[in-house]
């Protein structure tokens, strides 16, 4: 399995959370978007150490294809009244136009995954 790790799943992952570990330790190959690394820098962290960890993953930017995928999103979320933030949609798109598994903590992708089947999401607790 080929995932994108998310911020909240990173956060996770510092703390000790057995389930990303393991997730990350059986992936084929893990990614992380800019946009992921710029909400984990916003955090009270030690930008050094971070950056150590976050070296072993693929790094993703946005793209064309990205964008046009997350604007599908956005309007498909809004006119269903399920709208969540625009990284979260931006993430989504990432991991849909690459056919990545998305993991994180946050539930708010599953709103995305319920409207578009393309994409997968690993949801830890």
């Amino acid at each position: 399995m080929k995932v994108l790790i998310e911020s909240s799943a990173i956060i996770e992952y510092l703390k000790g959370n057995a389930k990303v570990k393991e997730i990350i330790s059986n992936s084929e190959d893990f990614y992380v978007s800019t946009l992921t690394i710029f909400e984990v820098l916003l955090g009270r962290v030690e930008e050094n150490k971070i950056l150590d960890f976050l070296s072993a993953f693929n790094v993703i930017g946005l793209n064309k294809k990205d964008s046009i995928i997350a604007s599908r999103i956005y309007k498909r979320l809004r006119d269903k009244g399920k709208l969540i933030g625009y990284f979260d949609i931006l993430i989504s798109a990432q991991a849909i136009n690459r056919d990545l598994t998305l993991v994180s903590k946050d539930t708010d992708f599953l709103k995305v995954a319920d409207e578009f089947n393309e994409l997968k999401v690993a949801l830890i607790t």
